[in-house]
């Protein structure tokens, strides 16, 4: 069946990319923008690049969410006049499309991260990156414990 991993994140959007942003929280596809944002296409070609941000809840940590709804402001939102987007999302992993979208899109992005942390559901601990030099950065393996032995 396959594992999920979790992504959430706080991080402040470019302008130029805000509309793009706010159409796929909204149901657009990576793909519908290609010919004019060239950077997301080898993201888009991923098999399950729609699942972030828009992927479901599952196997989240607790307190991630409450029921349906996410908690501690990582509700799925882009402020269209500061950039500021938010999102949680689960997803399987298979094509490494999380490290993708690090690598390929996330850093021409954003101007800043406040909050970039995944949880594979099979971990102890959740892992913590941050924007640094113009790159998705590892910070904190051990961000925080969300299983115990």
């Amino acid at each position: 069946m396959g594992m999920y991993t979790n992504l959430r994140l706080k991080v402040y959007v470019k302008e130029q990319y805000r509309n793009m942003i706010n159409q796929i929280n909204d149901g657009a596809d990576w793909s519908e923008f290609v010919t004019q944002f060239p950077f997301l296409s080898s993201y888009a070609k991923l098999g399950r690049a729609e699942f972030i941000p828009r992927g479901g809840s599952s196997y989240m940590p607790y307190g991630w969410n409450d029921g349906s709804k996410a908690t501690e402001g990582f509700d799925t939102h882009i402020d269209l006049g500061t950039g500021y987007w938010t999102f949680q999302c689960s997803l399987k992993d298979y094509e490494n499309e999380i490290e993708c979208f690090f690598k390929d899109v996330l850093p021409v992005l954003i101007t800043s991260s406040e909050h970039i942390e995944s949880y594979y559901e099979e971990w102890d601990d959740s892992k913590f990156y941050e924007l640094k030099d113009g790159a998705i950065k590892l910070k904190s393996e051990s961000f925080k414990t969300y299983r115990y032995n």
